[in-house]
């Protein structure tokens, strides 16, 4: 997760006449403008990796992120599990996904609620934010795009399910990364 940095009122206005000189169109992305042109002022060089590689798809620019950045107000916008395309789905639809191959391998209704680490009932449940599904036998509750993606990917390491998820953060200045576009993967 990303450290949230606290400015005062002043300094945020402050950022946003510097962001129309710069030509940057996020807070976030001015002070990184700023911090990059000061390090290379004093000859200084990042300690640690980049978090992002850049790669060029086939049809748009898309970020590879090695850790996972924040994923709230994003989209799925396409989703490939052990190579194979998965329909148009939300990041509920893709934990649901990962449920069902954990369950091939073996696992009845009541071994599954207790693989997965996210609250399930082994029964139909339907309240407090559950929802039943017949094809698992068992209740989900319903999970945050971070809380659903840190589950999947950990299904995918342990069980080596690999998965691949294209998604976009929405146009929100709460998003991390507004209008990009980031992939995301696991299961290695």
């Amino acid at each position: 997760m990303m450290p949230v940095i606290r400015i005062s009122d002043a300094t945020f206005v402050d950022l946003k006449s510097i962001s129309t000189w710069l030509g940057t169109d996020t807070p976030s992305k001015t002070i990184e403008s700023l911090v990059r042109e000061k390090m290379n002022a004093l000859d200084l060089e990042r300690d640690v990796d980049e978090e992002k590689t850049e790669v060029v798809g086939s049809e748009s620019e898309a970020t590879v992120f090695e850790r996972t950045p924040g994923l709230t107000f994003t989209r799925v916008l396409s989703a490939k599990m052990d190579g194979n395309s998965l329909g148009k789905l939300n990041w509920a639809g893709l934990l649901i996904e990962m449920a069902k191959r954990v369950k091939t391998k073996g696992f009845a209704a009541e071994q599954l609620t207790t693989e997965l680490q996210i609250p399930t009932k082994s029964n139909a449940y339907e309240e407090e934010g559950y929802r039943f599904y017949p094809e698992l036998g068992i209740s989900i509750q319903g999970q945050s795009a971070q809380d659903a993606w840190k589950e999947v990917s950990r299904l995918a390491d342990k069980h080596e399910i690999p998965v691949e998820v294209e998604f976009q953060w929405r146009d929100n200045e709460k998003a991390q990364h507004p209008g990009l576009v980031g992939i995301i993967r696991a299961g290695k």
